[in-house]
């Protein structure tokens, strides 16, 4: 090897023996870090994972006025000094090739939908209300935007080319039913999880685009069963409840007032009914209860608190494995769910469970706190719309 001899005409020789010009070769790799940009566009626009109204600007690393530019390094603006800066303040020449590529990606970056973004720069349960993005995303823009070589550029680009869910492209989805992925024009896509299905391969078929958002049969069947599940245990612990209260009522002797009265509801036969035992007497009570019109309104002013905004403390009883201490300071709980589900038979009955509800409240929270103050504010509503009820009721 050593001894090996070169001739005067071989071509790696004749390279080596020329000067080397270091801003023609650094012009040359920012020209090739900017075409990397332009083919990402390319990809992105083929893709269809582009906002609409976005279009690609003319390719820039073909113009003749392209020139070499070297950025100097400011160490007042050190990665590790400035963390908190949004911006370095980095001035860009629109004829150095770097900056432009720095600034198309910028854009392409903001033209993405973020439903195909996903980790490590987008996660939407991450997604900061105020400026709509993610905290890793906000530093991916930070670091493009401190880009003063090729290098630094060439790893924004790849870190956004695996963020971008190609898998979810429309010219990667085929129909849920015939598995083929022909006539674009009547493929419809799932607005949750991005599945198609031909317009002519549903039952019944679609004639015309929905407006709106559309679902697929498989989102759409999921959805029932969550929904149908969480209705079975609703009714479940309903009847739970109810069994809980009828073998009270066999064991508590009777009293005096109201409770009265529910027990005689709940103990006079009906022979002749096809129903049976504690069905026959819940659907007496409840046609009992639907056709007294104080009640009618206790169940408006229920539905009414239930779609406040500060209802959430209150919408279901208090989980006690989740919320320790709970049961041992509040001895008799209660909650609009367990309202709903009780079967009254006066007002005073209603409106004493819903100040039960808020002095449960005040008793185990602080005033200055969230749930505290949702509880004064529900118990404001509820006495608001208790004295409006009482007003009409006198006239």
């Amino acid at each position: 090897i050593f001894e090996l001899k070169v001739e005067q005409k071989d071509a790696l020789m004749e390279a080596l023996q020329q000067p080397w010009q270091v801003q023609e070769k650094a012009v040359e790799t920012d020209i090739n870090a900017l075409q990397w940009v332009e083919d990402l566009e390319q990809r992105v626009i083929a893709a269809d994972l582009h906002l609409k109204p976005y279009t690609i600007p003319d390719p820039d690393s073909t113009r003749d006025d392209l020139q070499y530019y070297e950025h100097d390094a400011d160490p007042r603006d050190d990665w590790i000094v400035r963390t908190k800066k949004e911006w370095s303040g980095l001035p860009r020449i629109a004829t150095h090739p770097l900056d432009l590529a720095v600034l198309r990606l910028a854009n392409l970056e903001r033209n993405i939908e973020r439903r195909y973004l996903k980790e490590p720069l987008w996660n939407p349960a991450e997604v900061i209300l105020e400026s709509e993005i993610t905290s890793r995303l906000r530093t991916w823009r930070q670091a493009l935007d401190r880009c003063r070589s090729a290098p630094q550029l060439c790893l924004c680009l790849l870190q956004l080319e695996k963020a971008i869910a190609w898998e979810r492209s429309v010219t990667k989805v085929t129909c849920l039913v015939c598995k083929k992925g022909d006539n674009d024009e009547c493929l419809l896509l799932c607005d949750s999880c991005d599945h198609g299905c031909h317009m002519y391969c549903l039952r019944p078929k679609i004639i015309q685009v929905p407006e709106g958002d559309w679902f697929c049969p498989t989102c759409v069947a999921k959805a029932e069963g969550e929904t149908q599940r969480s209705f079975n245990t609703r009714t479940r612990v309903k009847k739970r409840r109810y069994e809980d209260d009828s073998s009270e009522d066999e064991m508590t002797p009777r009293r005096s007032g109201g409770m009265t009265t529910r027990h005689k509801d709940n103990t006079a036969p009906s022979s002749s009914s096809r129903y049976s035992g504690e069905g026959a007497s819940a659907k007496r009570r409840r046609m009992t209860t639907r056709n007294q019109p104080d009640l009618t309104f206790c169940e408006i002013i229920l539905m009414e608190m239930e779609s406040h905004a500060d209802a959430w403390p209150f919408l279901e009883p208090v989980n006690p494995r989740l919320v320790p201490g709970y049961r041992r300071i509040v001895k008799n709980p209660m909650d609009f769910l367990t309202m709903r589900e009780r079967l009254y038979c006066s007002c005073e009955e209603f409106a004493a469970d819903a100040q039960l509800v808020f002095n449960n409240c005040e008793l185990f929270n602080e005033d200055t706190s969230e749930v505290g103050m949702a509880g004064h504010s529900m118990r404001r509503f509820f006495e608001s719309r208790w004295a409006e009820f009482y007003s009409n009721k006198d006239k």
